[in-house]
């Protein structure tokens, strides 16, 4: 289970997962379609009876949400398939209000599929990533659906059962009484206004306690999960939030509960404990947090990773543009190499095709203004001088054109820091390296193919010009190397 946890699992057959990517990308699409179709018609009847509308493009996008959580959760992939059923809901909750449909809720919908298509990609390339990272996106379709529960656990699968959890003999045990309860309460409200180590600390003992004393197996179990997840507050371990400081309450109900002879205990608010311990910092040896890390143990979570639910990674842009940007590097790409081998030939749609390039860049990266401009503008320097560029110029532009080819690859959310880190983005200037030229280097090409793999698939492409190219070999291996010393 600690493998599970550390990596999410994918689904066994990935050709199924790719087949449902596709299949899924049509149905979003479509509902977003219809949507925005739906939008455009409520707009011009907005004078009119609204009666007079036709639901018929809301029941299709319900109808395709449908088939689409559907079909994910045949390939194993509940918590996406969650995503897609609060989508379903809030599309369910505008047919029977759908004057409160707006375009913005529209625009809502369609970051909440761009965050669901990423994942999925991400998943079918072997990139780890887990669920929680579409918490940011499912939470604004569930406020969408006015649902009454939105929690980032909903996006976490877990194969729940209930565990026995060792005691804690260093405490004395305790029963659900008055006593107890009332200790409780004196708790709850300082705990949901700052969450203050000391009196996370003070919890973590009662709870210990309680558990200590209970003879309903369940109980005990959350009772003990409820001690480490307040141990964790108590060591620093947890980050404190809106989400954390309810539990408080829900466990103060449940004591009510028990002492009113009530069978209390709920999967529901163990699972949430859980997902809290889950994520929480690790603990180390355990000395500091023995209880939470009794929790993390008997649950095989040691090897867990938390995840950042509040700011996610994942659909930040419209899957189309990544591909539309792909194809445009690709041909930017051809277009550069075959000009700076000499092929002047290509020099008449070169302005164009960086262009496009360029257009991409600006809608892909907050900081790709410069480098979008500097590129525009060193196509535009090599078609009026007619002749394949200068040696310093061609590399400086194939170095920025093959880092956004391998960004693009990668991560879209780690281009512009890895890019910058590099010393290429986007200080890199084609104009300025044209003018200053390379120094000769003693490493040449072999130095290179032990870096990053950017630098190794830089210089595959650069051999290539190289070998195409009428400029001295030297001249080329020396400008990547001093490029490659960065990327190194």
């Amino acid at each position: 289970m600690d493998a599970q946890n550390t990596s999410p699992e994918l689904p066994d057959d990935l050709s199924a997962l790719a087949w449902v990517n596709e299949e899924l990308r049509r149905s979003l699409d479509a509902a977003q379609k219809a949507l925005r179709r739906y939008v455009k018609e409520s707009e011009a009847h907005q004078q009119s009876d609204l009666d007079a509308l036709d639901f018929t493009a809301l029941r299709a996008a319900r109808q395709h949400y449908h088939q689409g959580a559907g079909a994910l959760e045949l390939v194993g992939l509940p918590e996406a398939a969650t995503v897609v059923r609060a989508c379903e809901s809030a599309v369910q909750r505008w047919i029977t209000k759908p004057q409160r449909l707006t375009l913005l809720m529209v625009e809502t919908m369609e970051r909440a599929a761009f965050a669901l298509l990423e994942f999925l990609s991400r998943r079918l390339a072997g990139k780890p990533v887990s669920p929680i990272a579409m918490f940011p996106q499912y939470r604004a379709v569930q406020e969408l659906a006015a649902a009454e529960r939105v929690h980032p656990a909903d996006l976490w699968h877990e194969d729940w059962q209930w565990r026995e959890l060792p005691p804690d003999y260093a405490v004395i045990p305790r029963v659900p009484d008055n006593t107890t309860r009332a200790e409780l309460e004196s708790l709850v409200l300082p705990l949901m206004r700052t969450g203050a180590p000391e009196i996370a600390a003070r919890a973590s003992d009662l709870f210990a306690a309680l558990a200590a004393g209970s003879e309903e197996p369940h109980n005990a179990t959350t009772w003990r999960l409820a001690s480490g997840f307040f141990e964790a507050q108590a060591q620093g371990l947890l980050h404190v939030d809106n989400y954390s400081k309810r539990v408080a309450s829900r466990l103060l109900s449940q004591l009510r509960m028990i002492e009113s002879g009530a069978y209390a205990a709920t999967e529901r608010l163990a699972q949430d404990l859980l997902f809290f311990c889950a994520q929480c910092e690790s603990p180390g040896d355990g000395r500091a947090a023995p209880r939470l890390a009794a929790v993390r143990q008997a649950f095989g979570l040691v090897q867990h990773t938390p995840v950042n639910y509040e700011a996610s990674v994942l659909g930040r842009f419209d899957p189309a543009w990544i591909v539309q940007a792909k194809k445009r590097v690709a041909t930017a790409k051809d277009a550069w190499s075959s000009v700076a081998g000499g092929e002047t030939h290509r020099l008449a749609g070169l302005n164009e095709q960086f262009a496009l390039l360029a257009d991409s860049v600006r809608r892909l990266y907050p900081s790709g203004e410069a480098l979008a401009t500097q590129l525009v503008a060193a196509a535009a320097q090599t078609v009026e001088l007619g002749q394949a560029p200068a040696a310093a110029l061609a590399m400086e532009v194939a170095t920025s054109v093959l880092y956004i080819d391998a960004s693009l690859d990668m991560a879209t959310s780690t281009i512009p820091s890895s890019a910058c880190a590099c010393g290429v983005w986007p200080n890199a200037s084609p104009r300025c390296a044209a003018a200053c030229p390379p120094k000769r280097s003693k490493t040449g090409w072999r130095s290179c193919t032990a870096a990053s793999p950017i630098a190794r698939r830089w210089a595959a492409w650069c051999r290539s010009c190289a070998r195409r190219s009428p400029m001295p070999r030297s001249t080329s291996t020396s400008t990547f190397a001093i490029r490659a010393t960065a990327t190194c």
